[in-house]
Order: C-alpha cells, then sequence, then structure tokens
C-alpha cells in the first residue's frame, strides 16, 4: 500500500493494483489481487482523475521497480499479505498462485521459467497460466450443452445446468418423459399423451387425457358421427343418441344393404373363382415351358463355358503364333543377307571371269602366266565360296518352309506332291520313306512329325502304303511328361464330294522305347503297316493332281500345361 493526500488533506491508502494499471503485461499465473470489499474500487477523488492519468501515461513506469517489489518507506509497515513470498517487499503488479501465495510478476515469472517449478513458501508444483486455465473456476467458458449460448465462470456451471439454462434436461409433469426445457411447452400443447385437454364438441367432459379423445369420439354424445352400416351404403349421419336411434328403427333397411353388399361380393367371389379356374388350365403350360427354358439356359451356359475355354485355348495359341511369326521374320532378315551377299559374289564371280577371259587372250609372256594363275586360285576359292553360300541357302529355306508350315496344335496335314514319282523312287529303292514337317501339341509341347512308305513296309511292302508316327526331340522336353501317352489319330483324306476319309487310331505303349524321351534326334517309329491297300489308295478320290493329303491328330485335351 501507499500513501496519498486527497483535496480535503485527509490521507488515503492507494491499491498497489491499481498503479500504472496500463504497464500491467497479462496474468501469468492467477487473476490480479482485488482489494478488500470494504475499500472502494477507486479511492481517488473525481477532481483529480487527469492527474491519474498523468501518472498512467508517463510518470507511473518511473516508480515501477524492474526487479521485485517496491522497496519505498511506508507511513505504516504493510501487511505480510502485501509482501511478495520470494522478495519479501511489497507487491509490484501482484500475482497468486493456486495455493493463495502472492508474489511481484517478476519474481513469479523468474520462479516459471525453471524447471520443474515450486512455490516458495508451500513447495507446491506452480504451473504456468495457460496450463492453469484448463481447470481455472473463475475462467469463463461456454455453456456445455451445444443449444445454449451463454457463457459462464466454470464453477458456475453445475447451477447453470440445473436451473438457469434453456436446454436442461427436464421431464414433463404429465407423461414423465425427458426432453430439453425449451421444448417441454410445445411437447404438452401438441403432443403430449397424458396432458388434459377438453372435448372439441364441448360435450360434459371438460378434460381427459389427450390419449383418450379418440376414443372419446366414439362415445361422446355431441360427436357428428355416421352410421355404423356406411360400409354397406347408409348414408345416414348425426349425433350420438341419434344414431342408436337409427339403427334400431332402420334395421329391416340394413339387412337389406348387407343383402345387397353380400351378392355383389358372391358374385366377384365367383369371378374370382373363374379366373383361377382358367389361370390353372394354363399353369402346367407355363410349367412346362418354363423347363423348357431352363434346360435351354443351362445348355446355353454350358456352350458358353466351352466357348469361353476355346477362347482361352485360342489366346494362348495366338501368343505361341506370335512368338513364331517373330523367328520366322528373323530367319527372313537372315535369309534376305545372305541373298544378298551371294548376288554380290555372284557379281564378283562375273568380274573375275570377264578379268580371267581378257589375260586369256592378251596373255603372251611368263608374267601373264603367273597373272592367270592367281586369278584362277581366286575363281576356285569364289566358286567354294558360292558353293557353301548355296548350301546354307537351302538349309534356310528349308528352316523357312519347316518354320512357316509347322502346326502348334497337335494336328498335322501333310502335303505330298508328285505322288507317281515318289511312289516310283521308292519301288526302285532309291527313296523307301518320306518324313513330313514337324507338328507340335504347343508352343511348348512334344515335337513330332509323320512317317510314309509309298510301297509299304515291313509286311504291307508292295502291297499296302505304310504310316508311321515319330517322337521328335524338341527343345521343352525336360518339362514334359514321359513317356508319351496322348492318343494318336491317323487319316488319309478324301479329296473328292463323299469326304470317305481313311483313318486308323492307336493309344500308345508305355513300354515301347518309341514313346520314351528321345535321346536321338528322333524314336523309332510306330504306326500303321497296313494302313492303306495301293488297289484302293489308286482307285478312289484319294489322289488328285498327283498329290495326297496325310493329316495326323495328337489328342492334347488332358495334356498338362509345361
Amino acid at each position: 500500500m501507499s500513501a496519498g493526500h486527497s483535496v480535503d488533506g485527509r490521507e488515503v491508502q492507494v491499491p498497489l493494483q491499481q498503479v500504472a494499471p496500463s504497464l500491467a503485461p497479462p496474468l501469468s499465473v492467477a487473476p490480479l489481487i482485488t482489494p478488500p470489499p470494504n475499500r472502494p474500487a477507486n479511492p481517488w477523488p473525481p477532481s483529480d482523475s487527469s492527474q491519474v492519468g498523468v501518472l498512467h501515461s508517463g510518470a507511473a513506469a518511473a516508480f515501477l521497480p524492474l526487479h521485485g517489489g517496491f522497496t519505498d518507506h511506508f507511513v505504516e509497515s504493510p501487511e505480510e499479505k502485501y509482501r511478495c513470498e520470494s522478495c519479501r517487499l511489497v507487491l509490484c503488479q501482484p500475482r497468486q498462485t493456486e495455493c493463495g501465495h502472492r508474489f511481484c510478476q517478476s519474481c513469479i515469472a523468474h520462479i516459471l521459467s525453471g524447471p520443474k517449478p515450486v512455490c516458495p513458501a508451500d513447495m507446491e508444483p506452480l504451473f504456468s497460466n495457460k496450463e492453469h486455465l484448463n481447470v481455472c473456476p473463475f475462467f469463463e467458458v461456454p455453456c456445455p450443452l451445444g443449444k445454449c449460448k451463454e457463457r459462464m465462470m466454470r464453477k458456475e456451471i453445475p447451477e447453470h445446468l440445473s436451473y438457469r439454462c434453456k436446454h436442461r434436461q427436464a421431464a414433463c409433469d404429465f407423461c414423465a418423459a425427458n426432453m430439453p426445457l425449451a421444448d417441454l411447452q410445445k411437447h404438452q400443447e401438441t403432443v403430449c399423451p397424458a396432458f388434459p385437454v377438453s372435448c372439441p364438441n364441448l360435450c360434459s367432459f371438460s378434460s381427459l387425457p389427450r390419449r383418450q379423445l379418440a376414443s372419446h369420439q366414439h362415445e361422446c354424445p355431441k360427436a357428428q358421427v355416421s352410421c355404423p352400416f356406411h360400409g354397406y351404403g347408409c348414408s345416414y349421419k348425426a349425433l350420438n343418441q341419434e344414431v342408436r336411434q337409427h339403427q334400431n328403427t332402420c334395421a329391416a333397411e340394413h339387412l337389406r344393404l348387407m343383402l345387397v353388399k353380400n351378392i355383389s361380393l358372391e358374385s366377384k367371389v365367383d369371378e374370382v373363382k373363374d379366373e383361377l379356374v382358367d389361370k390353372c388350365k394354363v399353369l402346367p403350360v407355363l410349367s412346362t415351358r418354363l423347363c423348357d427354358l431352363e434346360k435351354h439356359n443351362t445348355e446355353l451356359r454350358e456352350k458358353n463355358r466351352h466357348l469361353e475355354q476355346k477362347v482361352v485355348s485360342m489366346q494362348k495359341l495366338m501368343s505361341s503364333h506370335s512368338e513364331k511369326l517373330l523367328e520366322v521374320e528373323l530367319e527372313l532378315r537372315s535369309l534376305t543377307l545372305l541373298r544378298e551377299e551371294l548376288d554380290k559374289l555372284r557379281l564378283s564371280l562375273d568380274s573375275v571371269r570377264s578379268r580371267l577371259c581378257v589375260l586369256e587372250q592378251g596373255g603372251r609372256s611368263g608374267g601373264g602366266t603367273l597373272t592367270m594363275a592367281s586369278l584362277e586360285t581366286q575363281l576356285h576359292r569364289h566358286g567354294d565360296m558360292l558353293s557353301v553360300h548355296d548350301i546354307r541357302l537351302a538349309d534356310m529355306d528349308l528352316r523357312f518352309q519347316v518354320l512357316e508350315t509347322a502346326s502348334y496344335n497337335g494336328t498335322l496335314i501333310w502335303k505330298i506332291r508328285d505322288y507317281k514319282r515318289r511312289k516310283q523312287e521308292a519301288v526302285a529303292a532309291k527313296t523307301l520313306s518320306l518324313y513330313s514337317q514337324p507338328f507340335y501339341t504347343g508352343y511348348f509341347g512334344y515335337k513330332m512329325c509323320a512317317r510314309v512308305y509309298l510301297n509299304g513296309d515291313g509286311m504291307g511292302k508292295g502291297t499296302h502304303l505304310s504310316l508311321f508316327f515319330v517322337v521328335m526331340r524338341g527343345e521343352y522336353d525336360a518339362l514334359l511328361p514321359w513317356p508319351f501317352k496322348q492318343k494318336v489319330n491317323l487319316m488319309l483324306m478324301d479329296q473328292g464330294p463323299a469326304r470317305k476319309h481313311l483313318g486308323d487310331a492307336f493309344k500308345p505303349d508305355p513300354n515301347s522305347s518309341s514313346f520314351r524321351r528321345p535321346a536321338a534326334e528322333m524314336n523309332i517309329a510306330s504306326g500303321c503297316p497296313l494302313f492303306v491297300s495301293q488297289s484302293v489308295l489308286e482307285s478312289a478320290s484319294y489322289i488328285k493332281d498327283d498329290t495326297i493329303f496325310i493329316k495326323v491328330t495328337v489328342d492334347t485335351s488332358d495334356l498338362p500345361d509345361p
């Protein structure tokens, strides 16, 4: 406290929190210390208000100590409650902790800046202003009920929720239902089932619960009601008492109306029965049609499943063919390069021959003989290279033909031209048998070919055409199951309109070496030595344009993917 003088010369006590309020920062621990209730909030007379403003604006800053409390001498010794618990001086910009002790603002700020601050008076832990505000009972907070917009101190929340809040829960005095207080009056006036209401017909019942109002309408003597037989055609409408009298006096009319209604209902029942009989007659036809549609639907589903499987297999086949086509394109490129190189060699050989002719015509001396010998050597070397390239070109042509005609679905269609000439060579023992191009069960499947003896072999030699099946060594044999167990169909195709193909089929013997994994280029052929007699072959339409067609089919339905 600090001493001052009023206009009449009396000495007054000035509260410390009123000194230079504009320089005081926000609270950091607790609200400012309020003056005692018996002390005036502003002890300065009104005539000195301008002096107080000057003190606030300029001079007050010079009287505030930088650290700690006031060091001024007072007329009376200040009480202990006005002294700082830290510096023991008179409080400067006082702050009060939760434990009730008071400090100067600079002192409490210094204490709070350290780790784990405690009150020096009772060693209770201290908290900053933000942490304190979460539990401060004097901090202003909104009502916890969202619809209520009022704000109050935290300590006032229980009282607000119990007595003042318009949105607190309240029980209806009539039906005991819980609802917000603001909705209670509307509830009682509109929907409360136990709220007392008066009869709208102004009968002797002045008050009754709302839930009984509907049943009361049937008993109310002043209610305007219709005759109970209005459903049968009676249009009488009057008060309850008059309707009862009407029922007693018009019973015969009511019976007549009921009879007419009953007759019309019976006629309708008969019509409904006739309709049901007609529909029952149609029902077996509909049931049969439904069964047929179900069977048709099942067949369509089965066809769809087979089509899906075929699409999947075709996609796999297309994928393998695309890869094989890529290999063929690469082979064609290399073949084109070889042909270009061969053309260059032929041009070079022609130029060498022309030079050789010139030298032979003009050669006279020994030097000319030497030049001619070197040119002959060069000519022989070019001729050898040309022969090598011819061989390579023929090999590439053969490989290209094989790749072009290769099949990857387990089916071979073999076209054999010049049948007469090839048969004569077989009779003359020049070419006893012919091999077909390879074919495969899949791109990564078994490699196979066919072998034919046009003049027969073994028991059919000279009388029959012998046809055999050969398992060849493939690139993916390590991934395939062995021995070979797939069913094989051999067929000579009829080129006439009758299409009477000749065929035979066999299941491989798993103990035969012909169907084991090939160790050489191909296994021993296995098939039919007496496949078709020469007389049948040459008398029918199996030979046309000196050409025959042989078809070999391998069953791949149960073949697993490698």
